[in-house]
């Protein structure tokens, strides 16, 4: 057994590449469906509501003691049997959000590169990779998405950069002040990703020591990633234009599909969709992570990641291929069809994440304050 905490700049980093993948699916589609060709601001937009989200967790956060992250918080917060009943229903939570992620993830590599093959064997190979990396001890998953996050980076922002070269004037402009309300609708599905992100990177607190500055680091984050979307949804809507955005699953990899650099005609969208595998990786086995830690404290188990090996199940860990089987399993039923599987992405997913993040966990918040447990 060893020291398995991670830095706070790791944890940073696996959130960060994490949320690449959702947030590049959502946005800037389902801001436009509000906003129109105003949803290139509506990342801006959303930056005030997430950085007070931020305080709000800061604050929650900021009561935890050495090994504490948000679940074992609820947990004191609440009292063993509300509390192990709240994490049970966060854990199932985070399963059904990781089979959605599995479904999603296999859809994208079918559209954008392999259309004539099945969707079952991405979502399965994609399982058995998140499934390795969540039995592996968590500052494995922090490494590599510390090392990953500057190259996907460096993809990614001249891929953007190339595409505001394309981008035409009448689709993004000219806007008044009647818009306002539209881009605030359209912040929505912004704040969705971001502050799904924000609250599981709250659950791997408890393997981060405690430091001051954490919440100045984490805003000055926030806030990158905040610039980083509106620079996506200028390049995407100012591209193809917001209507056709609507009308496209995955309008990213359309606007890399048309792109050509250098006067030639080699397209690099199976580069960038490759790379994207990546992203979907760390999400799941992050979201395996958060709903096996919530699960096991739901049992009443301790749980002590001291850096166990792979295929040790001893002590509750019995609990996180049981995930991944599940997470699979309901990747190949959730959505049978394209239809379903947009209904998921664009409202009953956002709906559920929205309840948990500023209903639940706010709720759980003033509880423990009322019973002086915080």
């Amino acid at each position: 057994m060893h020291d398995a905490r991670i830095g706070r700049r790791q944890l940073y980093a696996l959130s960060a590449a994490a949320l690449l993948g959702p947030a590049l699916r959502l946005y800037p589609t389902a801001s436009a469906v509000y906003a129109g060709r105003a949803a290139w601001l509506c990342a801006l937009a959303a930056l005030p509501v997430l950085l007070l989200y931020l305080r709000f967790l800061g604050a929650f956060c900021g009561k935890r003691r050495d090994g504490e992250g948000l679940a074992e918080l609820t947990l004191r917060a609440l009292g063993p049997q509300l509390g192990r009943v709240v994490l049970g229903l966060f854990g199932l939570w985070l399963l059904l959000y990781a089979g959605f992620t599995l479904r999603v993830g296999a859809e994208r590599c079918t559209v954008t590169v392999f259309p004539y093959s099945g969707e079952a064997g991405f979502a399965l190979t994609l399982a058995v990779l998140a499934l390795l990396g969540a039995l592996g001890p968590l500052r494995s998953l922090a490494r590599a998405a510390r090392m990953a996050l500057p190259w996907l980076l460096l993809l990614l922002i001249p891929l953007l950069l190339a595409g505001l070269f394309s981008a035409r004037r009448v689709n993004l402009l000219p806007l008044t002040v009647y818009d306002l309300p539209a881009v605030a609708k359209g912040a929505v599905p912004v704040i969705d990703v971001v502050s799904m992100g924000l609250y599981t990177g709250a659950l791997l607190l408890r393997q981060v020591p405690r430091r001051e500055g954490d919440l100045r680091a984490a805003s000055l984050a926030v806030g990158g990633s905040s610039l980083l979307l509106t620079l996506a949804g200028t390049a995407v809507i100012g591209t193809l234009g917001s209507e056709l955005c609507l009308h496209l699953s995955q309008p990213f990899f359309t606007l890399v599909r048309n792109l050509v650099f250098f006067g030639s005609l080699e397209r690099v969208e199976a580069l960038a969709a490759a790379l994207w595998v990546l992203p979907d990786f760390l999400l799941t086995a992050l979201l395996l992570y958060g709903a096996q830690l919530c699960l096991r404290l739901s049992l009443g188990q301790a749980v002590d990641d001291r850096g166990q090996r792979r295929w040790e199940l001893r002590g509750g860990r019995w609990i996180i291929p049981v995930c991944a089987l599940t997470a699979a399993v309901l990747s190949l039923t959730l959505a049978p069809n394209a239809a379903v599987l947009r209904r998921w992405s664009l409202q009953l997913i956002p709906m559920i994440n929205l309840a948990v993040a500023f209903v639940l966990l706010p709720l759980v918040y003033v509880i423990g304050r009322q019973r002086k447990a915080l």
